[in-house]
């Protein structure tokens, strides 16, 4: 697998997903705007354009800015029936005064705690009972709104989203509330290594700029902020001319200009506020910057300052970070993680926001090698300035980047953000195709020049989250700068780098070989495979456990014509992705490229599936990153509390096994047992294979029939029929299984058994956890808008090819816990106890197949559907009947499924967090 490069994608992974604020799905490109096509003043006759200055054209992008200020950006898409509409508010936690930290980000949740129309749970209320989704995200430089819906409903999405963001009340009662929530929001982001390095990192690399600042505030900072403070801040950002408006769907750009002229307040623009930044002073000397936490790996972060969006080094260095660390072929993959087993996982990006960035090497090790890492990625940064790379990958990396337009296009979400971003950093909804043009003409030389130029060991930052020292000999900062300027001045002088939704789908069962779904879309130009076999850890024992797992990750580690390195680097080569999965109850290959390099792609999917060879080097290195990767999850509490869960409610079935396995089992797992896995559990006639997108058929066919069929059956190798499963006792007993582990957040799991994928229960269940866990639901409104007991709750049925389970997670301040099971509790007895009204049950299903099908946007999204959906025994076209399924589901099946499977005083708790906080734990448990 691969990151896509470019540099917002890289805003929203350092910023959002680091540092722990709500982040959008999927990250955003500068690539592929049309350039404009001219501009023109609204005549004044058409009453559309009554309150619009200038309406300029981009290709299919229609911008245009009202009297008040407000710029309103559509783009017309007609692929599929939905819309995605967001708001940009030109205000994030950079723009805060001494006395504002977490201010930008708290309103983020005040916005949608109630307005002068609507009450608090009515905005994502309204938005769930029309099937869509609406949430926020806060950076150092935006506040962002966003709704993605049935194209059918955007004039509500609209309404909701306008009201939210210019008629707030800020309940004092609310707000109180609400900044407990951010209060166990800033205690989970604490928990999690990889956030809690990000923070370390900015803090050292800005010593006054905001951008030091962490986003969510602190405790201290929130217990300041009262109703006063906050309109105030409200008020004087939260204006039109401070924000821009995207659409992006099947809408018509006139009826949506009319819109926003009658749901944004008028008057004449005003000024933007204007914001004082404390710009950051030179750097002139290395820093280091050495935390430990009780985490099981060590997290390390190499930070150089590097120029704003606007500067004209920036796509120079995008290309520079998605040559280093994106991509299975990237410079220190293939070093440090491949060939000498250093490192559990290696990345770069180019963070360039709105003022100056950085330039970010990244890693987790196991701490005992922290300081030959931190040496060898000193030694890597310097090379970068005196190294030319090759032409063969500098075009790989320029393909990458350009891809990602096409990747990008597939959603109304990735073409709106990226047209809001455009928009409010660049004031040009086209500049991404200026960017990409730039991206293109990128030299070997330009690497070489912006490398010397920033990534100085001068201006380095280094941060080091480590494990608590343990028997080892513990390093210190001293130990870190020595390793780090060691790696800088061991740079060898080396040698250049060696050259080297459209349509039904069709069902054919191939003759000695595969199952073929084939599903055409011409919309887009990508092509989408899965092959899917039953396998899993449904077919796995204690001893075995993580078998395939391990399979999975090695079927793109050598085959008989390709080694693990030539894979990666044929991959990338054609702008495409390829790994193997494995889950529960299957095991398979997926792989995503360009339609234009089908053959190409298919030659690679089919030698990586049907030929692996499972290298003895590449086993025994695959074997230190699965163990590597058991260790450290120890560190995902959340993770922790469902494993513990499935172990609990599971006493026979190997449902109660984890995908991974144990130490001890992967440890067992040989090179002869992964081969037998092969040949048993994936053969061609086996197979399930589902291709969707830009592809011709009746050719395609005759391409699958020459790659998988006629091959000689292996008659000394088992065959692999169904499993025949121990079924699990009907469950009649309360179990308690806790974890005591020293974290702030406690992580809860309260569930039942629940049914199988073949059941007619699991549309009614679907549509009970809608009832209970969307954002306008019970558990949602109960327990964490009316009582702050939980910063995340969420509920699901999972079922499987034998009784899955229902239950319901829930990340809660640890003094608390007792609390919450109570309450969830009561809240699952008043759901079987009296029928769910009306309007309720129409919402939670407009909810489902709205999401639905948001879901089913992407190419690969479907080509899981439908195999998974074929192999399960459901039927290719299932997922077409899925509207039908629970459209049709009753008050009285919600009651029932209710009643059938959350059974009193039978259910199954997980409880993970600190022993000190919640001793008593058991007495206030049923």
């Amino acid at each position: 697998m691969r990151m896509h490069s470019a540099s917002f994608s890289i805003v929203l992974l350092a910023t959002l997903s680091m540092l722990g604020v709500g982040c959008p799905p999927s990250a955003v490109q500068r690539t592929d705007s049309k350039p404009g096509t001219g501009a023109s003043v609204a005549s004044p006759s058409d009453p559309s354009q009554e309150k619009a200055v200038v309406v300029e054209h981009f290709g299919t992008v229609r911008r245009s800015r009202l009297s008040n200020g407000l710029t309103v950006v559509v783009d017309e898409q007609r692929a599929a029936p939905v819309v995605a509409i967001q708001v940009w508010v030109d205000v994030g936690s950079a723009d805060e005064g001494p006395e504002e930290l977490g201010l930008a980000h708290l309103h983020e949740h005040m916005l949608f705690k109630g307005t002068l129309r609507r009450g608090v749970g009515e905005i994502a209320g309204e938005i769930e009972a029309a099937g869509g989704d609406i949430n926020a995200w806060t950076s150092y430089d935006q506040t962002v709104y966003h709704v993605v819906l049935a194209s059918r409903f955007w004039k509500l999405g609209l309404d909701v989203l306008a009201d939210a963001v210019q008629h707030a009340v800020f309940d004092p009662k609310e707000l109180e509330r609400e900044k407990q929530v951010v209060g166990e929001e800033i205690k989970r982001s604490r928990d999690m290594p990889g956030r809690y390095l990000g923070e370390m990192m900015f803090e050292t690399v800005y010593r006054k700029h905001g951008y030091g600042r962490p986003i969510l505030g602190t405790d201290a900072s929130l217990a300041k902020v009262d109703q006063a403070r906050i309109k105030a801040f409200f008020k004087r950002h939260y204006r039109p001319e401070n924000m821009t408006l995207v659409v992006v769907g099947d809408v018509d750009s006139g009826q949506v200009l009319q819109s926003a002229q009658r749901l944004f307040r008028s008057g004449k623009a005003r000024k933007k506020v204007a914001v004082n930044r404390v710009a950051e002073p030179t750097q002139r000397k290395l820093r280091v910057k050495l935390g430990r936490d009780k985490i099981q790996e060590a997290h390390l972060g190499l930070s150089w300052h590097i120029p704003g969006v606007r500067h004209a080094d920036v796509p120079a260095l995008d290309v520079l970070a998605t040559l280093l660390g994106q991509g299975d072929s990237a410079r220190l993959t293939l070093e440090l993680k491949r060939g000498r087993g250093l490192v559990n996982d290696v990345y770069a990006y180019a963070y360039t926001p709105e003022d100056p960035g950085i330039f970010v090497i990244g890693a987790s090790c196991a701490s005992d090698k922290v300081l030959e890492v931190v040496k060898a990625l000193g030694q890597e940064a310097g090379r970068l300035s005196s190294v030319p790379v090759s032409s063969l990958d500098l075009t790989k990396v320029k393909t990458m980047i350009e891809s990602d337009v096409l990747y990008l296009r597939e959603t109304v979400e990735g073409q709106a953000r990226r047209l809001g971003y455009h928009q409010t950093m660049m004031d040009d909804p086209a500049y991404g195709d200026s960017y990409l043009a730039r991206v293109n003409a990128v030299s070997a030389a330009d690497l070489m020049r912006v490398a010397a130029t920033y990534l100085e060991i001068e201006k380095l930052s280094l941060v080091v989250l480590a494990p608590e020292a343990g028997k080892e000999k513990a390093f210190a900062e001293a130990d870190l700068r020595k390793a780090v300027e060691g790696g800088f001045k061991a740079v060898p002088k080396l040698q250049a780098d060696s050259q080297e939704q459209a349509g039904a789908v069709t069902r054919i069962k191939l003759r000695g070989g595969p199952t073929l779904l084939i599903q055409e879309d011409h919309t887009n130009a990508l092509v989408s495979m899965r092959a899917v076999f039953l396998g899993g850890s449904r077919y796995e024992s204690e001893a075995s456990n993580g078998l395939f797992n391990f399979l999975a990750s090695m079927l793109t580690q050598g085959s008989v014509q390709r080694d693990a390195a030539t894979i990666a680097r044929e991959s990338d080569s054609i702008a495409g992705s390829i790994g193997g999965f494995s889950g529960r109850n299957t095991v398979g290959i997926r792989a995503e490229f360009p339609s234009r390099h089908l053959a190409q792609g298919l030659g690679l999917f089919a030698d990586c599936l049907l030929n692996p060879v499972f290298p003895d080097k590449e086993v025994k290195r695959e074997r230190e990153l699965i163990l590597e990767e058991i260790a450290s999850r120890d560190d995902n509490l959340a993770g922790l509390a469902f494993e513990q869960f499935t172990a609990t409610l599971y006493a026979k079935h190997p449902y109660r096994l984890t995908v991974l396995g144990t130490r001890q089992s992967v440890a067992g797992i040989s090179r002869k047992a992964l081969a037998a896995a092969h040949g048993k559990h994936m053969r061609p006639e086996q197979m399930i294979l589902a291709v969707v997108g830009d592809v011709d058929r009746e050719r395609l066919v005759e391409q699958i029939k020459a790659l998988f069929t006629g091959r000689k059956k292996k008659t000394s190798i088992e065959s692999g029929p169904p499993a025949v499963m121990p079924l699990e006792p009907k469950q009649t007993e309360v179990r308690l299984a806790v974890k005591h582990r020293s974290r702030q957040q406690a992580h809860l799991v309260l569930g039942y058994q629940g049914t199988r994928l073949r059941s007619q229960d699991r549309y009614p269940l679907e549509v009970l956890m809608a009832v209970l866990a969307g954002q306008g639901g019970r558990l949602f409104v109960e327990l964490r808008d009316k009582r702050s007991l939980a910063y995340a709750v969420t509920g699901f049925s999972l079922e499987g090819i034998e009784p899955g389970f229902v239950a319901v997670y829930l990340g809660v301040d640890p003094t608390r816990a007792g609390e919450a099971v109570p309450a969830v509790l009561a809240e699952l007895e008043r759901v079987r106890t009296k029928p769910v009204g009306a309007k309720e049950l129409a919402g939670a299903k407009r909810y489902l197949v709205g999401t639905h099908a948001i879901s089913l946007q992407k190419t690969a999204a479907r080509a899981a559907t439908v195999a998974f959906n074929e192999l399960y025994g459901l039927g290719s076209q299932e997922h077409t009947r899925y509207a039908e399924h629970i459209m049709a589901v009753t008050p009285a099946d919600v009651l029932g499924v209710a009643r059938k499977y959350f059974v009193p005083g039978a259910y199954t708790l997980s409880v993970v967090g600190p022993q000190d906080k919640f001793s008593n734990f058991k007495a206030v448990t049923p």
